[in-house]
């Protein structure tokens, strides 16, 4: 009970800026070393033996199935006011919006991908020709080879698929439509069939708060924060327009906190010169 709750408070602080997995690892790892382990004596060695935790960053994730001869299968969720991104054994990308829940194997078998929504996320699907892709929702079924799309599925017959990019099939029990850009399909509790309509909603607002910057340059992210914020930069180094952002930044955390987020990992300087004007320079 003292791992659990640990592990529970620790997955409750909110991911800010860039975190890297081998950095999330070793401060949960001192975590552990410092509190759980230091009771390990008092446990039975069988459950210890039989205990299994998997880490993920900003996530809890626990292993529900202990039959070897079955496929583990990973859990992560959300919370109240709690978005994260998670990234798939198959590098598809994940964001989760508040209160779900996603259920996926930690290897996806040679077929197909096959995982559990319960809940809200928006999907950037890995492609993969020889292994389609499933989400199952409630009363629908979502299948894709490689794409971007939302699916909202809170209760089991309320379903909603929107598609940024790509092309989706949408099945329920009665019938199967697909949906491509400018589309969504909407579960009909009634009659048990999804219907197809237009729609101008491509990305949730929700998702837009975490930004994937894995791999980007200094220079890229600028320019992805200047389609929501009015200012300009100075470099006083051209060089540095080339420095590698690596991880998420959380942008709820406030504009002049995200700049100053990337400043840190970065080890550079980011400073205010008026006029929505900003310095960057080395430190």
């Amino acid at each position: 009970m003292r791992n659990k709750k640990l592990k529970e408070e620790w997955n409750a602080i909110p991911n800010r800026g860039i975190l890297p997995n081998d950095t999330e690892a070793r401060m949960w790892d001192n975590i552990r070393k410092a509190t759980i382990h230091k009771y390990r004596n008092l446990y039975n060695w069988v459950a210890v033996a039989c205990a299994v935790i998997v880490l993920s960053i900003g996530s809890y994730h626990s292993l529900n199935r202990l039959d070897l001869s079955k496929p583990k299968i990973t859990s992560t969720i959300t919370f109240k006011d709690d978005i994260r991104l998670i990234t798939l054994p198959d590098g598809t990308r994940v964001w989760l919006n508040q209160n779900t829940e996603i259920d996926y194997p930690a290897k996806f078998s040679k077929k197909e991908r096959n995982v559990t929504l319960r809940g809200e996320a928006f999907f950037e699907v890995k492609r993969d020709v020889t292994r389609p892709f499933i989400i199952t929702s409630g009363a629908v079924k979502t299948t894709v080879l490689g794409t971007s799309f939302n699916v909202k599925a809170y209760n089991d017959n309320d379903a909603q698929v929107s598609v940024r990019t790509g092309k989706v099939k949408v099945e329920s029990t009665q019938n199967t439509v697909f949906l491509e850009r400018g589309y969504r399909a909407i579960y009909a509790e009634k009659t048990a069939t999804v219907n197809k309509e237009k729609t101008n909603n491509f990305e949730p607002e929700w998702k837009k708060v975490l930004l994937y910057v894995d791999g980007l340059t200094l220079d890229e992210v600028i320019t992805i924060l200047q389609r929501d914020h009015k200012f300009t930069v100075n470099y006083l180094d051209d060089d540095l327009k080339n420095l590698k952002i690596q991880g998420t930044l959380d942008t709820r955390q406030g504009f002049y906190e995200t700049l100053q987020t990337i400043a840190f990992a970065l080890e550079i300087h980011i400073s205010p010169a008026g006029n929505s004007i900003y310095i960057i320079g080395k430190k």
